[in-house]
């Protein structure tokens, strides 16, 4: 037996904003080649934040309703956009916000069947009452901890659905009944995710105040706030001794909105602690990213990028004006978060951590190993077994694909990773190569 201190478990949580898709962004991703849409390439610079997190969490801001795709105002984005946030390390997307209802019932049904086939965790919007009796509250079971994720929204710009589709609104009894049940599945720790506040305005509103305190009253223990499409303040406070988190808004995390202050968003990363059966809220992070629109390789990217100096290993990759956009962007953000924030720490991203060394290799260039070519954007089998933490995707100016290796610094690495998939049993040609923007050059032993 082992006796002394009692190690305390931690679960990390990360949560991003508004995920939107409006026309010039579907336009962008079309790959006519192969008649789909390609976005991975987009989430690249976030992704090893995202990872970094036991958790992460988005808000869908759109409907996957099927041909013919379309932006604002009423949604249809095509569907390998929650398999690209599935890929970047997302495990749970929430899907009740003002655009729920924009196509229909078919695309609420559509939207929990992709994600359904995906096999990623929602919630929001239910098929039917006994779907939602059956799911509601989105449990999570992780690190000896359960933590249920509510979301509601406030309104759905008019449209509705008939029953039995259930879209979650902001409603006192039903938000009462909600958390009751959440305690009643002895859930450790309650997060509420809200579709609300006023757009564009970068303070909480009375009506997000009003709704705040009525969940923290009822034992809800982390609101995280969404819709306004611009970063809003987040603030940590102890309310019956307990330490509490609320994000007014994370504003859009990728969107085709360019004005100022909405031409980016936040990420907030919070961690749990479980100790003596007693689950609390022990650190907070945030992390600002900027949405930067560029042409590579015959591909149209939206980049989230989080503050770092790109140009400083690719001289081209932000035009002055794009540049100047950015800075203006985490100058806003910053200024808001040091009047009006409290309890937060901003994510940094060092040039000479793993994150950093990373960015340098997509920006200068990187060795890899090409398992596979196909002319369509089906991913082969290995990708859902035990080899897809080691596979990325890559697109040639033509719009073919390759699936690779992992992204590496140094050509002995590559062939290193060659043999792993040798070892492996893939029966492919496979091939080493170094990959800049401009070409993707085969290297010999």
């Amino acid at each position: 037996m082992c006796c002394g201190m009692i190690h305390a478990q931690e679960l990390s949580f990360i949560f991003a904003g508004d995920v939107m898709q409006h026309g010039p962004q579907i336009t962008a991703a079309r790959n006519e080649k192969t008649d789909s849409y390609d976005y991975d390439a987009s989430f690249q610079f976030v992704k090893p934040i995202i990872e970094s997190k036991d958790i992460a969490i988005a808000n869908l801001e759109v409907t996957h309703a099927g041909k013919p795709y379309a932006g604002y105002p009423q949604f249809s984005a095509p569907d390998e956009l929650s398999a690209a946030l599935q890929t970047a390390g997302f495990d749970v997307i929430i899907t009740a916000n003002n655009h729920s209802c924009d196509g229909g019932s078919k695309g609420v049904i559509r939207t929990l069947d992709v994600l359904d086939d995906l096999k990623i965790k929602h919630t929001g919007t239910f098929r039917s009452k006994a779907e939602r009796d059956a799911n509601y509250p989105l449990i999570l079971n992780e690190k000896g901890m359960k933590v249920a994720i509510l979301n509601y929204t406030y309104g759905t710009n008019g449209l509705s659905v008939a029953p039995p589709l259930i879209i979650n609104y902001i409603d006192s009894a039903v938000i009462r009944k909600d958390v009751k049940r959440a305690k009643e599945l002895k859930a450790d720790y309650i997060i509420c995710t809200m579709h609300w506040g006023n757009e564009y305005e970068s303070q909480p509103s009375s009506y997000q105040k009003k709704w705040e305190k009525f969940c923290y009253e009822l034992g809800v223990d982390m609101i995280i706030g969404s819709h306004p499409h611009v970063v809003q303040p987040l603030e940590t406070k102890v309310i019956g001794g307990e330490n509490k988190l609320t994000v007014w808004s994370l504003g859009n995390y990728v969107s085709n909105q360019k004005d100022r202050y909405k031409n980016g968003g936040l990420m907030v990363a919070a961690t749990l602690e479980k100790k003596q059966d007693k689950v609390e809220l022990t650190n907070v992070e945030h992390s600002f990213h900027y949405v930067h629109i560029k042409q590579e390789r015959g591909v149209k990217y939206y980049y989230m990028l989080p503050d770092f100096n790109y140009n400083n290993y690719r001289s081209d990759f932000l035009p002055k004006e794009d540049l100047d956009k950015m800075k203006e962007f985490f100058l806003d953000s910053r200024t808001l978060f040091k009047t009006y924030s409290k309890g937060t720490t901003e994510i940094i991203i060092d040039p000479t951590d793993a994150i950093g060394e990373l960015y340098q290799l997509y920006l200068k260039g990187y060795f890899t190993v090409i398992i596979e070519n196909k002319a369509d954007n089906k991913k082969p089998v290995y990708w859902k077994n035990a080899l897809k933490p080691y596979v990325n995707k890559l697109i040639y100016s033509d719009g073919s694909y390759a699936y690779t290796g992992e992204i590496l610094k140094t050509k002995e690495e590559a062939f290193g990773n060659l043999q792993f998939f040798r070892d492996c049993n893939l029966d492919h040609e496979m091939k080493v190569v170094f990959v800049t923007p401009e070409e993707i050059r085969e290297i010999k032993e």
